[in-house]
């Protein structure tokens, strides 16, 4: 039981690993569409589709090891620095979770509203605002556990 929790746990690392890059990818593509004028391409809703899905993927492998899938390892999952008494404390791991939904629908709203725009200014200001401010979210929870 606890390899297919690793395995689970690693598989949610190298989504949250390419989350990032293509959060950083859209956001810089963003800023330039803004600033140019530039044409809101293929490529754009591409990674826009990518980042959503994304998303979903982490919340899915998140609640996997939110499940009972981990429960013999305690709380070794949420905080491997002595930290563990706090983090109990303050239910980090349902904060977290609630968040990310939160975060994931921040993310779902950005999406729905820059593919119903027509101008692409348009497009790039939306997917910039709610996808920032859905990274943000996620940036909050997670460095919750350190801040509180």
């Amino acid at each position: 039981m606890q390899d297919g929790f690793y395995i689970i746990k690693i598989l949610h690392y190298i989504i949250s690993t390419t989350f990032l890059l293509i959060a950083v990818i859209l956001i810089y593509r963003s800023i330039i569409g803004i600033l140019k004028e530039s044409k809101y391409t293929l490529f754009d809703r591409i990674l826009s589709s990518a980042f959503m899905i994304d998303l979903y993927l982490q919340l899915i492998f998140g609640l996997i090891l939110f499940s009972n899938l981990g429960s013999s390892l305690g709380y070794d999952y949420v905080s491997a620095d002595g930290t563990v008494s706090v983090v109990a404390k303050r239910f980090w791991p349902i904060e977290h979770i609630v968040l990310m939904i939160f975060a994931l629908f921040i993310a779902n709203l950005g999406f729905i509203l820059s593919n119903k725009s027509k101008e692409s200014k348009s497009k790039y200001k939306k997917v910039l605002i709610y996808y920032c401010l859905s990274i943000l979210l996620i940036a909050y929870s997670l460095g919750a556990i350190y801040l509180f």
